[in-house]
């Protein structure tokens, strides 16, 4: 064994995990777990997600026996896993890490079962790494081994620098792409990928497109929906549909987020207008993710209007919660308190003053006296400052001191920043005030199982929310509420990221090449682009079976081409050329030739060709409307 590089190795990890890790962490190098994602702190912080980091034990791990980790192998887990937050600039997420976090794990199982008298990291070898995957890949789906396999060589890399085992790793599961059909590049990557994993196309997951049936269903929610919180959560949806971007950068987005830059004539450089309206382009100011960087989303023209309407609609339905967040700042956080309740004199307040200050109650409980039931049940575990008899009621009161403390408790509302967003962002901790977010909601205003809703807690929304709201839980989902069916039996559903998935599959149809598709995508990895063409696949399927074959014949000698006729190549074989009498002799020889040499030879063509019969039906348009 290589102890010296090994403990170099470990050294070299510790010491970056105390000077620059320690002071931002919760946890310890010693302590047995850690915890990422919305639980984490410092580098283990991320905006989406839970992940538990338990390094001494291994359980529920698909294929392989619940264990005990030995503590030099716990310490070689955590080196690893820093190692790799290094090598990635600070940037990689808590759910990366995981993914490693679980294959260590999985070394680990193969390297126990060998018997060896102790267990130790520079026992690992090719033939373990084999081992450990043969068992993956038997628990796993197959569609996911690329990235298993991926993983597994990344890590290799990593340790193979460091040489403290007794000879080189050299895994070698790799799933290439083989190009065996005549197929456009991005199908036959896919179909190499189907045939090689032994997959039933049928099998695909093509339920993360978006239906016609879901599609319309959403759109009769903007009728539909009645609360601020369901409305709210629409618009992220809308927001989602229209733009592609994911739903943990719509979440960020900010109140400021649109940018309108005017549309300038490149010759005068004056505003351009159209219909006496000037016109703007419009953008998305967001973090982009998985290390795209704080970018700009350009909007399509034709949604530019929607988008700013979305936005327009949100600030309508969240400005009450954003000056009851600017008065709590103005308190320093002192307490949570609204304004009314701080407006009453005494140090205590009576039910009725909680119902619509502090706590909504829906119209599901009717009248007054099942408002504040609902009230008084919630606030059990509060002690109740005094009773007295009013009528044939009770009238019952709570210390404010008592409310606010209530109020802590919620929403982690007792937290350091309880009403700024803290988040890791490629290496640098960020904190977004909660006012300033876009999408912002009361406390379980957005949960159609619960008819209560806390005012008092402003918070962002989440994905967790999100995709319950649609349907990806076990709780009452809006189709439910609203009753709107995707088909006989079943309520329409979909998850926050469905709307991407959507656009990313169209892209991939359209055969646009990889790098635009990353570009309007918003994404750094080019490679990416090979998730979604498995759905593109399944459409082109359908598309090729239409052709006859004695069409698909005619493409049978991979070495053929068809070679456009050119314009004067087709003059010359028929002879024939199309002369309108409302183009001057210039215009009609290059319409024909199709050699116009400039943006303005194309406007002029255009502005005389306007009353030919190419363009007789908005030559109609204009007379009738002159009319």
């Amino acid at each position: 064994m290589n102890i010296e590089k090994y403990n170099v190795f470990i050294d070299e990890q510790k010491d970056y995990f105390h000077q620059n890790l320690q002071p931002n962490f919760k946890w310890n190098w010693s302590d047995s777990s850690w915890s990422g994602g919305t639980i984490g702190s410092g580098w283990l912080l991320s905006r989406s997600g839970k992940t538990h980091f338990t390094f001494d034990t291994i359980k529920k791990l698909k294929g392989i026996e619940n264990n005990i980790i030995e503590p030099i192998f716990q310490e070689f887990i955590k080196s690893v896993l820093i190692l790799s937050y290094r090598k990635s600039n600070s940037k990689a997420s808590p759910q990366k890490l995981y993914a490693e976090f679980l294959i260590l794990k999985r070394w680990y199982s193969a390297l126990y079962a060998e018997k060896i008298e102790s267990i130790h990291p520079c026992h690992l070898s090719t033939l373990i790494l084999n081992k450990s995957f043969e068992i993956l890949a038997e628990n796993s789906s197959k569609t996911n081994l690329p990235d298993h396999a991926g993983t597994y060589l990344r890590l290799q890399e990593m340790l193979n620098h460091y040489a403290f085992t007794e000879q080189p790793l050299e895994f070698s599961q790799k799933y290439l792409y083989i190009n065996r059909q005549n197929r456009t590049p991005n199908a036959k990557k896919t179909k190499a990928l189907i045939d090689q994993l032994e997959l039933d196309e049928n099998d695909l997951d093509k339920e993360k497109l978006i239906s016609i049936r879901t599609f319309i269903n959403i759109v009769s929610l903007i009728s539909l929906c009645e609360t601020n919180g369901e409305k709210i959560v629409l618009n992220l949806l809308l927001l989602l549909i229209v733009t592609g971007l994911r739903s943990t950068e719509a979440i960020l987005l900010k109140t400021d987020a649109l940018i309108k830059q005017p549309i300038l004539d490149p010759v005068t450089k004056e505003h351009l207008t159209l219909d006496g309206k000037k016109q703007y382009t419009l953008g998305i100011q967001y973090h982009g993710a998985k290390g795209a960087g704080f970018r700009i989303h350009w909007v399509e023209p034709l949604s530019a209007n929607l988008v700013e309407t979305i936005f327009q609609s949100v600030l309508g339905l969240t400005e009450e919660y954003r000056e009851h967040l600017y008065y709590i700042r103005s308190k320093n956080c002192s307490d949570f308190l609204p304004k009314t309740i701080d407006e009453i004199g005494e140090d205590y307040v009576e039910v009725d003053d909680l119902i619509g200050n502090v706590f909504g109650v829906k119209d599901t409980y009717r009248g007054r006296a099942g408002q504040r039931d609902v009230v008084i049940k919630t606030l059990k575990n509060i002690p109740v400052f005094k009773e007295t008899k009013s009528g044939q009621g009770i009238e019952r009161y709570y210390l404010k001191h008592d409310i606010n403390f209530f109020i802590k408790g919620l929403a982690n509302y007792g937290s350091e920043y309880p009403i700024d967003h803290v988040f890791n962002y490629e290496g640098k901790m960020e904190k977004i005030a909660y006012e300033d977010l876009l999408f912002i909601h009361e406390f379980r205003s957005a949960t159609l199982q619960r008819a209560f809703i806390n005012k008092t807690n402003i918070i962002p929304l989440n994905g967790m929310l999100i995709n319950s709201f649609f349907g990806n839980s076990l709780s009452r989902s809006v189709f439910e509420k609203y009753n709107l069916l995707e088909n006989e039996t079943e309520h329409s559903k979909l998850t926050s990221h469905i709307p991407r998935h959507n656009i990313n599959t169209f892209l991939a149809l359209s055969g646009l090449a990889e790098h635009l598709q990353a570009m309007l995508m918003g994404r750094v990895d080019i490679k990416q682009n090979q998730y979604y063409q498995h759905l593109a696949l399944k459409q082109r399927k359908v598309t090729a079976s239409l052709l006859e074959k004695h069409e698909l014949a005619l493409y049978g000698n991979d070495k053929q081409e068809l070679k456009p006729d050119y314009p004067i190549d087709s003059i010359k074989h028929d002879g024939l050329m199309y002369f309108s009498e409302k183009l001057d002799l210039e215009n009609n020889l290059k319409m024909n030739l199709q050699t116009f040499d400039s943006k303005n030879e194309v406007a002029s063509y255009v502005k005389e060709s306007f009353f030919d019969e190419y363009f007789q039906d908005i030559a109609e348009s204009e007379v009738d409307q002159e009319i």
